[in-house]
């Protein structure tokens, strides 16, 4: 670190540290679930390793019954990339001054290793304060977010359901903010349906286009007409559905071959206006539309989900407005999260933690005091709930 004496942290702040110095690139979790199993077991934490696809999850509990408040994260993070683009070690942890403000800086230091240690500090302060607490709270933590969630958070939703621990409430520490800390609540997101989609026509010579039908001529005129289609006028708590090109795959490489088949992978963002199947039959109509052959494989990554009003929403609000002296405004923009995996078990789902504005990027980085206040909005949300 730098321009920072280690001593003068907080206790979220070394665990973030400490968690930020492990290159846990998805699905290697690599020890970051060991320090946070650490610091919860001897609070009397029962603490339950699930392993699965080359996936590790922890489950740590604190009580029983009802209600179950369950903060949800992720210690996987996305590669680096290139560590020469960066203007300092991606894990170094390091702690710099810039213009008057702190900011700790490394990869996952936005998202989301700093709000795994204001979760698991919350817990540890609530739990200290409130040992005969009513209820259950507890943190569950995957180390496959950022890739295919294989073996992660769904295969963890099959042994809660299998052991009747369904939360009542779910607050995932994802990075919701966007201008300033403490603007933005997620209350909800899209749902993600993927297209994989071979047009099919006839190969042949260039020179002989009589013989031919090009497949990619054919799968440029669908691809306009998908793009240009308008899905839905939104909803009250949703913007209007999206649609992406994401993939293009067509011909041989040669120069002189009309190719007969033309690839591409395509994704909705989709609200609650929309299903699969609603978009499924509009693609159909398309493609009978434009007299197409195609092959068509869908993949739905996540339901699109909405937290309207609640207990949970009014204590995360309260917590906000009281400690930042702000009212947070609600949103569903931006991607998906593993909160669709906990919705649908009925449970109240929302999302905040620190800005989103250098997540994925070089040179992540995050304010040192929105780390202190995180873990503090978070006992003050189990407070309100609880006492």
């Amino acid at each position: 670190m730098t321009n920072f004496k280690e001593s003068n942290l907080s206790m979220t702040a070394k665990l973030a540290v400490n968690l930020i110095k492990i290159p846990s690139i998805t699905p290697n979790d690599l020890g970051c679930l060991d320090l946070i199993k650490a610091r919860l077991s001897p609070l009397g934490f029962n603490c339950i390793t699930l392993e699965d696809s080359g996936t590790t999850n922890l489950l740590a509990l604190h009580g029983t019954g009802s209600p179950f408040f369950l903060f949800l994260g992720h210690t996987d993070v996305v590669s680096p990339g290139n560590d020469a683009d960066w203007s300092f070690p991606p894990f170094g942890a390091e702690i710099k001054n810039i213009e008057g403000t702190d900011y700790l800086q490394g990869r996952g230091s936005q998202d989301m290793k700093s709000s795994d240690a204001a979760m698991t500090e919350a817990l540890v302060s609530f739990v200290e304060a409130n040992p005969n607490h009513k209820g259950c709270v507890g943190i569950l933590l995957t180390s496959n977010e950022e890739g295919d969630a294989k073996g992660g958070t769904p295969f963890v939703v099959e042994y809660l359901k299998e052991h009747k621990l369904i939360p009542d409430y779910c607050l995932v520490g994802e990075p919701s903010c966007v201008d300033t800390f403490g603007d933005t609540i997620k209350n909800g997101r899209r749902g993600s349906l993927t297209a994989h989609i071979t047009v099919l026509g006839v190969q042949g010579h260039v020179a002989y286009p009589q013989r031919c039908d090009n497949a990619a001529a054919k799968a440029a005129k669908l691809m306009a007409t998908l793009s240009e289609t308008t899905w839905d006028q939104g909803s009250e708590f949703f913007p209007k559905s999206s649609f992406q090109i994401t993939n293009i795959k067509c011909g041989t490489g040669a120069e002189n071959v009309v190719p007969g088949e033309c690839y591409f992978m395509c994704n909705w963002r989709f609200n609650d206006n929309l299903t699969q199947e609603k978009i499924a039959n509009k693609v159909s109509e398309l493609v009978n539309s434009l007299n197409l052959k195609c092959e068509i494989r869908y993949v739905l990554n996540g339901l699109p989900f909405v937290t309207k009003c609640g207990d949970l929403l009014e204590a995360l609000n309260a917590s906000i407005e009281e400690l930042l002296g702000q009212k947070a405004k609600l949103s569903t923009a931006g991607g998906t999260s593993d909160g669709r995996f906990i919705a649908p078990l009925g449970t109240k789902v929302v999302e905040f933690g620190p800005r989103s504005n250098l997540i994925h990027k070089v040179n992540e980085a995050v304010e040192l005091a929105s780390i202190d206040k995180l873990h503090q909005i978070y006992v003050k949300t189990l407070e309100k709930i609880f006492c």
